[in-house]
């Protein structure tokens, strides 16, 4: 069996997304085949939020920051598993669930106060009460939104 199906088939059984790999990570086989495990991203990493999964492959970790997509994975790999070709670094955006305290009548405004592309709003409700509102065409998936949550109501999914 594929890397690829052993990713996805962890994934489903866990009950969460996919791991995302670094910025600029080839479609999954590739980056498979092409990865060998020399952790060199990681230490190229200012953010530190590169990790290993269970394989030896590296993932973003969001719990440690937000990606500012400076590209120094991608420079320091050596196999050309993350290759900037002149579009964006993935295509992950963030996910505000139901489980967020605004929608439980509780004020917070981290995720916003975060977010520094200004992708997250807070429309007034009935409640009066804004909950998050997010931008899916602003929002750039660096994670800076989500280690900041409370009560991790903010997840990265596909379009």
């Amino acid at each position: 069996m594929s890397m690829v199906y052993d990713e996805r088939r962890r994934s489903f059984l866990r009950g969460r997304q996919l791991d995302i790999r670094p910025p600029w990570a080839l479609d999954l086989e590739e980056f498979f085949k092409k990865c060998s495990s020399c952790q060199q991203c990681l230490e190229a990493c200012p953010e530190g939020i590169l990790s290993i999964d269970g394989f030896g492959y590296p993932l973003v970790d969001f719990r440690q920051g937000e990606c500012t997509f400076c590209g120094k994975c991608e420079e320091s790999c050596p196999e050309g598993a993350l290759l900037n070709v002149g579009q964006g670094p993935w295509h992950h955006k963030a996910h505000i669930a139901e489980g967020c305290l605004n929608s439980q009548g509780t004020l917070c405004r981290t995720c916003g106060e975060e977010c520094g592309a200004g992708a997250i709003s807070y429309p007034l409700q009935d409640n009066g009460f804004g909950r998050p509102l997010l931008d899916r065409q602003r929002c750039t998936g660096c994670g800076a939104c989500l280690p900041v949550c409370p009560v991790l109501a903010i997840t990265m999914t596909m379009p």
